[in-house]
């Protein structure tokens, strides 16, 4: 059938309305859909209901991306099936540039889960080429076809027509039953009439073209109307069972007419009948013809069945019949049974003769059969053995972490007991701590003071004395530390974030830890995207262990810091350290923090740093003190990114400074109370704030007696591909970045202009990382707004702090927003309407609406 040219479609916008149930698009799945994240439909033709049209690949593009719940492309569709596209749009985060479309795979077009669908099963339908056994009624297709026959047309009971060798075109047919091991598939037609049709179709008549790749050819009619002009014949195709049933209704009816016979022959001799003559002869031609009268005859048989008169005279006829069919049985029994006898002893003569010979030419084929069925018996039994075994091997292999797991809990008690005896030490060493800090805070106030004297002094030495001979004496001295070498050789196999967040949920569940995959997920991508990470729940949630055991997944001990704010901290000197003015060293600060940031800046050094596992820095109870203080250098870090010749760089004084390759991020917890510090509004525009909630009470927390597995294998440059980060590459401006997801966008967009109206601005940098965090949660989220949900509880409504009763208003307008996400678990939700819950209490807070209120 001839393609006719388009035109005019797909330009614009508009394109997307062209496009429905009756008019669309024929694509077919990519094949590498089935080995990446991101999943294309190549475009085949496009259908109008009539007409077949070419699709102009220069506009259109050569693959459309499924911008939303990509897994549905390959769980809903096989990989030769052919898809029905409804709509698509022009993609909007297309540039002019070639080579970053290409390596962001960007399409000219994109389309939704919710505008793809099956073919109906009256539209468009297919011819296979193979043979038909007409007795047997099956169907054995050409080798490449059996497949999407089987996994399509039979599962999804759609028609279809076969090709014969000899041309001819038959059906339709259903598929009913297929075998495997034949490639054959049983049929059955589709009408009343168990009949198909044989056509002689002109090449005009159908469809021809070539799958992508495989160059597979296939052929489509639009709808049998089309092509009943092209009928040759009507061929039976009734099943062997109907066959039986049409048999015995046949000789019901022959019943019947042998019935009304009799009946006639019994009203014939009935003289009251016969002076009504012309009555009579009307009757006597009705039962002359039987067959055509046959509903009123048994009707009026029926009724005539308690007539005494028929019933004798029916009985008379009844009796001379059987006695004259009883003379002629007599009689054909006798012979038949001279008969029989002789033509079984034939027979049996015969069978044996055959039966001889068939063994003796059939011994070595018998012989060799049963050897192939052994040897096929026991090699299913060998794979059945084996199959079990592995069954058996991770039964045990899972039976012995429990009884691991077992034996660690059941030291708990014994733990337990030793921890209220250090706590008690602990508490008694405190106090003893406290009165030995205020000796030393006066002593030290008395050394400052000493120190500024010396100081004094020494610069009036200074004066006299000849600097510069003594120049190189006073250069300070830096510090020299082994550098370790941890490259990693053997990467654990770990290509998706899908799957690093379903190993950790196996590890985390194993520990009676359990949270959904998307959640772990969420706070891989913000540990990742993001310098610092805070985890904010009510004591006794679990932020310190989780925050402990997701970092000791992912690293080495040695790369690892783990600090414990203090009170009082104000800057650098008390999280890193300090240069001391006297002895011209550098002195650390009570953390382990400047070791490892002088591994790191060995390591960018050496360049080492792509194949070495990231670091990380737990920060417990961080905002003990304010964070902006003592984390200062960090937070001026937030928005740099790492260059091949240029790393992120930290004074430390007297000529020192760390460069290392941003692969170091902070995981911080946070406690809300009156002994903390409040997160200042800069801040809470960097990071996100991740909320934990009390866990159950049968749910053992992760303490830091359990022995973790070893951690993943996973290089800083694995690191960078998984979480898409930004380093060593050229990075968009945070205008020009867009939503791979439009509805994504247009949401959000809904959101930003309610804050707008609420006096709240969504910061460049806010935007830019909203939209880098949803852009990659797509691949690992199954839910459409899962992602644009958890960016909304994290980091853009940590900054609502409103008061008065028109910001009530405004909470709502939001809350039907995140409504519409139709989330079962929406964070988000959850957030507004525990503000509305707390601003709409009478009292002190009544009408105040603040983020961290909602655990007042």
């Amino acid at each position: 059938m001839k393609i006719k040219e388009l035109d005019e479609i797909f330009d614009d916008y508009e394109s997307y309305k062209a496009l429905g149930e009756d008019s669309y698009i024929i694509g077919a799945q990519h094949p590498q859909n089935f080995k990446q994240h991101k999943k294309f439909i190549i475009p085949l033709f496009y259908f109008d209901g009539e007409d077949w049209f070419k699709l102009d690949i220069n506009k259109l593009g050569e693959s459309i991306f499924l911008a939303s719940a990509p897994y549905t492309l390959t769980t809903d569709f096989k990989l030769e099936e052919l898809i029905k596209v409804k709509g698509v749009r022009p993609n909007k985060q297309l540039t002019d540039d070639d080579e970053h479309n290409k390596e962001h795979s960007l399409t000219k077009h994109i389309t939704h889960a919710d505008r793809l669908s099956v073919l109906s099963e009256d539209q468009l339908l297919e011819i296979f080429p193979g043979e038909i056994d007409f007795e047997l009624h099956l169907f054995h297709p050409d080798k490449h076809y059996y497949d999407i026959i089987n996994e399509v047309y039979v599962a999804q009971e759609r028609k279809f027509f076969v090709e014969s060798k000899d041309g001819l075109i038959y059906g339709p047919f259903v598929g009913v039953k297929t075998s495997t091991e034949a490639k054959a598939i049983r049929l059955s037609a589709t009408g009343v009439r168990k009949s198909v049709e044989a056509y002689n179709l002109p090449s005009e008549a159908f469809l021809e073209f070539n799958m992508p790749e495989e160059g597979l050819k296939r052929k489509l009619v639009r709808s049998t109307h089309d092509i009943e002009y092209y009928i040759e014949d009507t061929v039976d195709f009734i099943s062997r069972q109907d066959l039986f049933k049409w048999a015995e209704e046949q000789l019901n009816k022959k019943q019947s007419l042998e019935v009304a016979d009799k009946v006639w022959k019994a009203i014939s001799k009935d003289n009251a009948i016969h002076s009504f003559q012309e009555r009579y002869q009307r009757l006597e031609k009705l039962f002359q013809k039987p067959q055509e009268n046959l509903q009123y005859l048994q009707q009026f048989v029926t009724s005539l069945a308690e007539n005494d008169f028929f019933k004798a005279s029916l009985d008379s006829l009844q009796n001379e019949k059987l006695e004259l069919d009883n003379a002629v049985a007599q009689q054909k029994r006798e012979r038949d049974l001279v008969r029989r006898e002789t033509g079984r002893l034939q027979e049996e003569m015969q069978d044996l003769e055959e039966g001889i010979n068939n063994l003796k030419a059939n011994e070595q084929k018998i012989r060799e059969s049963l050897q192939k069925e052994r040897e096929f018996a026991i090699n299913k039994e060998i794979e059945e053995g084996l199959s079990k075994l592995e069954k058996v091997r991770e039964e045990l292999s899972d039976r012995a972490e429990a009884i691991e797991l077992a034996h660690n809990f059941d030291n708990l008690a014994r733990i337990n007991e030793e921890i209220d005896n250090a706590k008690e030490i602990k508490h008694n060493l405190e106090i003893s701590i406290s009165a030995l800090k205020e000796e030393f805070v006066k002593a030290q106030e008395d050394a400052d003071t000493a120190l500024k004297n010396l100081l004094k002094t020494k610069m009036q030495l200074d004066v006299f004395s000849n600097g510069s001979a003594n120049s190189k004496k006073n250069t300070p001295a830096i510090e020299v530390l082994d550098i370790k070498d941890y490259r990693i050789e053997k990467p654990t196999a770990i290509t998706t974030l899908k799957e690093l967040s379903q190993k950790l949920h196996k590890r985390l569940g194993r520990l009676g830890r359990s949270y959904p995959d998307h959640f772990i997920a969420n706070l891989l991508i913000s540990m990742h995207q993001n310098s610092l990470t805070l985890l904010w729940g009510p004591p006794g949630s679990g932020k310190t262990s989780l925050g402990r055991y997701m970092i000791q997944s992912l690293t080495k001990a040695d790369r690892y810091s783990e600090i414990s704010v203090a009170r009082g901290w104000s800057s650098q000197k008390d999280i890193i350290g300090f240069a001391n003015p006297l002895s011209k060293r550098f002195q650390r600060a009570n953390t382990d923090l400047y070791d490892l940031l002088k591994q790191l800046d060995g390591e960018f050094n050496n360049s080492t740093y792509l194949q070495s596992p990231m670091s990380y820095c737990l920060l417990d109870e961080a905002n003990l003190s304010p964070i902006e203080h003592y984390w200062a250098s960090f937070y001026s870090l937030t928005d740099s990114k790492a260059q091949l010749d240029k790393g992120l760089k930290i004074s430390l004084g007297n000529n020192e400074s760390i460069e290392y390759a941003n692969n170091l991020r902070f995981l911080g917890t946070l406690n809300l109370d009156s002994t903390t510090e409040q997160i200042s509004p800069r801040l809470l525009d960097r990071c996100h704030i991740i909320r934990l909630d009390l866990p159950r009470s049968n749910m053992p927390l992760i303490g830091s007696e359990i022995i973790m597995p070893e951690p993943f294998e996973i290089p800083f440059d694995n690191i960078r591909s998984l979480f898409e980060l930004k380093d060593f590459k050229q990075e968009l401006a945070p205008d020009q970045l867009e939503f791979i997801d439009t509805e994504l966008e247009e949401r959000f967009e809904q959101i930003a202009s309610e804050l707008r109206n609420l006096g709240i601005q969504i910061s460049l940098r806010t935007r830019k990382a909203v939209i880098e965090y949803c852009n990659l949660a797509h691949s690992a989220m199954n839910e459409q707004f899962r992602p644009l949900d958890y960016c909304l509880a994290q980091r853009v409504f940590t900054r609502i702090n409103l008061q008065g009763a028109e910001s009530r208003e405004g909470i709502k307008a939001l809350l039907e927003i995140v409504k519409s996400f139709a989330l079962k678990d929406s964070h988000a939700e959850w957030t507004l309407q525990k503000m509305l819950e707390r601003g709409g209490k009478e009292g002190f807070n009544h009408h105040f609406y603040n983020y961290f209120s909602i655990d007042g």
